[in-house]
């Protein structure tokens, strides 16, 4: 069977409880290699990961945004593929994600999310709220994401703000005119499943927003937490949807906390000013 001309690529960090299922389904869709970068993980995620590629590298502790920059330096095909750990690929999703990117106009091409299983409240919330969002229109979402490799090496991402890649990008991307494109193949995203992985995901969330908005000065009301969570309260009344109250309450009061977190960093480390090697220039 020939090969998918696509470079996969999977940021890891002690993923082990999902590594497993994400690489199997990977190499069920038969791309041309896969690309394992760790961040030192303390598991098994290595030593699973080595059943399906020698391809495994070390972001050396940097953080996320320079794993995925490691990963498409280090990538030999046209395309790459971004997969979450806790992500699993139907067959056929790799394939229908490129012939569908082939024949658009789009700078990337990004799977739809529907949640892998839903056992609890903060599962059913979230993959509601990844359904409202969506609806909203052009998102680049990394999560399952194909882009051209050359893309990720002309806009490459920026390490000193390692929680900020999918919007960082997304801005620089949309500053120079470009559009973002949905695949009709869909790839099933295992949410954090209880309170506690909710607020941790929301707390790092809200420092992401932070190390943006430091970064360019942001004054959009959109990128302040403390106001679209209050829109997103009156979106749940006025739509019907008190349910998700509880979620867009607490994820708001997480996610400003995050945020307030991120400021203070900012305002003591000065990103701006540090000088983090480029990938080029460890390899």
């Amino acid at each position: 069977m020939t090969k998918i001309p696509a470079s996969v690529i999977v940021v890891t960090r002690n993923a082990e409880e999902t590594i497993e299922d994400c690489l199997s389904s990977i190499q069920r869709n038969n791309p041309a290699e896969i690309i394992v970068v760790d961040g030192n993980s303390s598991d098994r995620t290595v030593e699973i990961a080595k059943k399906y590629t020698e391809r495994i590298y070390s972001d050396e502790g940097i953080g996320l945004t320079y794993a995925r920059q490691l990963g498409a330096e280090q990538a030999t095909q046209e395309y790459i593929c971004y997969v979450d750990a806790d992500v699993v690929l139907p067959p056929g999703t790799l394939a229908t994600m490129l012939q569908e990117f082939k024949a658009s106009q789009y700078i990337s091409m990004r799977a739809q999310k529907a949640a892998g299983k839903i056992s609890t409240y903060w599962e059913r919330a979230a993959e509601e709220h990844i359904q409202i969002m969506v609806s909203r229109g052009d998102t680049l979402g990394l999560a399952t994401c194909l882009l051209k490799r050359e893309t990720i090496l002309e806009y490459p991402f920026d390490p000193r703000f390692p929680r900020a890649d999918d919007i960082d990008l997304k801005r620089r991307l949309s500053r120079d005119g470009y559009k973002f494109g949905v695949s009709s193949a869909v790839a099933y995203h295992y949410h954090r499943d209880d309170l506690k992985g909710f607020v941790k995901q929301r707390f790092v969330n809200g420092r992401g927003k932070a190390q943006f908005i430091w970064k360019y000065r942001l004054l959009d009301p959109r990128m302040w937490t403390p106001l679209t969570t209050v829109y997103m309260l009156g979106f749940s009344l006025i739509k019907g949807k008190p349910n998700l109250i509880p979620y867009f309450l607490l994820g708001g009061i997480t996610e400003t906390a995050g945020m307030i977190k991120g400021f203070l960093e900012m305002i003591r480390e000065n990103p701006g000013k540090r000088k983090i090697p480029t990938v080029n220039e460890r390899l």
